[in-house]
């Protein structure tokens, strides 16, 4: 019994003072692993060093830019190849590191440019459990750089959240200001760009959700004329909608954008500024090719895939949802309500773009109000007259609102008079 308990207490301090071995082990292990799963259509990652050590360990990763990003950077004078060295430490349900660019002599040039005095100036913090969960902050320090008669300054960055194993993505940012100035008066001042998501990358498409606004802005032209942009923000939500063994795959697009205020130069303002636009039941596949094709057209054939996923995304059929767009101007409010379905086309339809045939897929419901005072021109005064007399359009107390049904190739009025769609836009435009 005495050496049993007290071969178990040695048995503990043993495991105790190998655990940084062991745990050393497992974050080379969860280094190597993740290096080799790494997968970017813009970015390829490349194991340099691994030294492990008895409480930490540090590795250097070098990040190879590829694409439309290779050739951004180089146009803009910068490599598209950079190393990251890491500082590793182990723990007991997994390991914290602290990553820095490497700085070479070419870089060194640039950044101090930006950050003078600052060997550090972007920084990556990152703990990662044994699960392969991790959550991670960026930092990038405040710089100030001029170049050319404008400067540039913006105070400092953070981009934090998480990395689950599954692929699951979150990230919170905040970048409190930036302000561009130029020697010919122009100004751009951004006061709070804040930022969150929650989601994952599926075949280039961000499936989740995603926020983003601005306190305000400032812009001032050449002329020393100001505009001001009240707070302003986005919202972009992908949902993949479940398929089964008789169905495509498709997924839903939401967007929401709004304004509290515009100011123009001489101080009339508009307010409220919003827009709805929902795309549901679009085909996967084709939003996937098109995601894939769209930044990356460098030869006939993938034109032609691209145009072949675009014939593909109508032929399958979708639906798009304008509700509201809206605006409050000096004059009166503006809204505009919209919804349009296209049916899916005839599986033994030609697979090819026919406007006509198009068209005739087409249905749905228009509905839009404008004060009248937007209307005092001469040949909208015409217009309005031509619709409100086929029952287009009515006149309610100093507004013009007009409702109208989608039929095919064919608008219909309240009162159900028709002319063909095409004609219709011709007019109102």
């Amino acid at each position: 019994m005495f050496l049993g308990k007290y071969g178990a207490m040695a048995g503990a301090v043993a495991v105790a003072a190998c655990w940084p071995f062991a745990t050393g082990q497992i974050a080379q292990s969860m280094y190597e692993r993740e290096v080799a799963q790494f997968s970017s259509p813009d970015i390829t990652v490349e194991q340099r060093e691994y030294h492990r050590g008895y409480l930490d360990s540090r590795a250097v990763t070098r990040l190879h830019f590829k694409g439309d990003v290779k050739l951004a950077l180089e146009e803009a004078g910068l490599p598209s190849e950079y190393d990251l060295s890491s500082e590793i430490t182990h723990g007991v349900l997994g390991v914290s590191s602290t990553n820095t660019l490497v700085l070479t002599p070419e870089l060194q040039t640039l950044t101090q440019r930006l950050w003078p005095g600052n060997p550090t100036p972007i920084r990556l913090d990152m703990e990662t459990l044994v699960t392969g969960a991790s959550d991670y902050q960026l930092t990038v320090a405040p710089f100030s750089f001029t170049n050319e008669g404008k400067n540039l300054t913006a105070s400092e960055l953070t981009l934090m959240g998480s990395l689950a194993r599954d692929g699951e993505i979150t990230f919170d940012f905040n970048w409190p200001a930036a302000a561009l100035n130029a020697d010919n008066g122009e100004q751009i001042k951004i006061d709070t760009a804040k930022g969150q998501g929650r989601g994952y990358l599926q075949d280039d498409l961000w499936i989740g959700e995603q926020a983003f606004s601005v306190e305000g802005m400032r812009l001032v032209d050449t002329s020393n004329q100001a505009y001001r942009v009240g707070k302003s923000q986005i919202q972009i939500s992908n949902q993949m909608v479940n398929a089964d063994e008789n169905t495509r795959a498709r997924i839903d697009n939401a967007n929401r954008i709004t304004v509290s205020s515009f100011t123009l130069p001489d101080n009339s303002e508009w307010r409220n500024i919003a827009l709805v636009f929902d795309a549901k039941g679009l085909d996967y596949q084709a939003m996937a090719t098109i995601a894939g094709l769209s930044s990356d057209l460098e030869n006939p054939e993938q034109v032609d895939a691209l145009d072949q996923a675009m014939m593909t995304l109508l032929q399958q059929g979708l639906a798009l949802d304008i509700a509201p767009a809206s605006i409050t101007l000096p004059d009166g409010d503006v809204s505009a309500n919209v919804a349009l379905n296209l049916a899916k086309a005839d599986p033994q339809a030609a697979a090819q773009l026919d406007l006509n045939a198009l068209v005739s897929r087409l249905s749905g419901n228009i509905d839009i109000t404008v004060p009248d005072a937007l209307l005092s021109q001469p040949q909208w005064q015409a217009k309005k007259q031509q619709l409100i007399k086929a029952g287009y359009a009515t006149m309610n107390e100093g507004q013009f609102e007009l409702t109208a049904t989608i039929e095919g190739n064919q608008i219909v009025s309240s009162n159900g008079e028709s002319m063909p769609l095409m004609l219709f836009a011709m007019l109102m435009i």
